[in-house]
């Protein structure tokens, strides 16, 4: 509740309603690839094990990307894990991680999330 000084009343304005379409003829939002790539790779240096991703790729494999169609992503990544890890486990940690970070940031939906290791070494952070 607001309370007004006497003799103040002319300092009040009265902003009418505003009257917006609704949100589905507002606009849209796109979303391009290249950031969700960025964001799957950020979310990917956050697990512990994993020493690095690759955004450009080794000659013998495709870079790390993302397609986004309409509400759906895919993503491919490359990272390096480090040694002794448990492969297969981490791949399930930083599969489940990411797609949980990408949906957070861009309400997509990851219909499928590629990791290739392409790398062992150094020590587990």
């Amino acid at each position: 509740m607001t309370t007004i000084a006497p003799g103040r009343e002319a300092d009040v304005v009265t902003v009418p309603a505003q009257r917006l379409p609704p949100p589905e003829r507002r606009g849209r939002t796109e979303i391009a690839g290249r950031a969700v790539t960025k964001i799957a790779c950020c979310a990917a240096e956050e697990v512990p094990e994993v020493r690095a991703v690759h955004l450009r790729g080794l000659p013998w494999t495709h870079p790390s990307s993302a397609e986004v169609h309409g509400d759906l992503a895919v993503i491919r990544m490359d990272v390096s894990v480090a040694y002794p890890s448990p492969l297969h486990a981490v791949a399930v940690r930083l599969r489940e991680h990411v797609i949980r970070r990408v949906t957070y940031q861009t309400g997509l939906t990851v219909t499928r999330l590629d990791i290739t290791m392409t790398d062992l070494g150094g020590d587990p952070r």
